[in-house]
This record gives structure tokens, sequence and C-alpha cells, in this order.
């Protein structure tokens, strides 16, 4: 089996940002944080094998304006989308955009693995006969 991809958190609270770096680390996922989406876009993390894990509700960029200008950019990084409220221009937004999966927060541990688990079919292929 492949090493596990780095997992790329941009989430601009401080508390939740740490806590998923702590249980991506815990359950075996690489993981590197930015506390917003334009130091996401910054960093070199768009040219590099991974997921996003990202919030939709920040200020300045929000996560659906990142993933929207990913696309632009020609990166093509799975996303998955957390929020606490989402409204029905976002979803329909969302449906256009690479995402494999969303969590509404508060979300457990279950069902942030659960996401990490479906996608890595995409980033291992299939299995070996």
């Amino acid at each position: 089996m492949n090493p596990r991809p780095t997992v790329f958190v941009v989430e601009d609270e401080e508390p939740v940002r740490s806590s998923l770096a702590r249980l991506l680390s815990a359950i075996g996922y690489p993981n590197r944080t930015f506390d917003s989406a334009e130091a996401f876009l910054e960093s070199d993390a768009g040219d590099r094998d991974g997921c996003l894990l990202v919030d939709i509700r920040m200020p300045g960029m929000s996560g659906l304006d990142l993933l929207e200008e990913l696309e632009r950019r020609g990166i093509s990084l799975p996303a998955i989308v957390m929020t606490g409220h989402i409204d029905e221009r976002s979803l329909q937004r969302l449906g256009t955009l690479h995402t494999i999966g969303f969590l509404e927060k508060p979300f457990s541990v279950r069902e942030l693995k659960a996401v990490l688990e479906r996608w890595r079919p995409l980033v291992d292929g299939p299995p070996p006969p």
C-alpha cells in the first residue's frame, strides 16, 4: 500500500484547525494546516498529492472560492468540504466542483474517517489481484 498522501486542512478557526491536525495524525494521515484560502494558494501544496479538508465559511476567500480558483488554475485536488451551515446557492456551487465529501459541523471521528476512506481508492488505485 502506498503511504498516505497529505490532507491539507484549510480552516480559519485555530482550535478547530489544530484539533483536526491532531486527529488526522492520530488516525495516520499526514497533514498540513492553513489558516486561510489565501495562505493555501500562496503555498506549494496545490502541486502535491493529497486532498483538501476545507471550511466553506471563512473571512476573505471562502472555501468555495478556493475550490473555484483551484479549478481555474487547473489544479485538481479532491476536496472534503466542512460547514456548520450551508445555503441553497452554496450547495449548487458545491455540486459543480471537485468534491468527494461533505461534513456538517460538528462531525464525528467516524464520519471523518469514512469520508477519508472513500478517498483512498482514488489515491491507491484498484487493489492488487
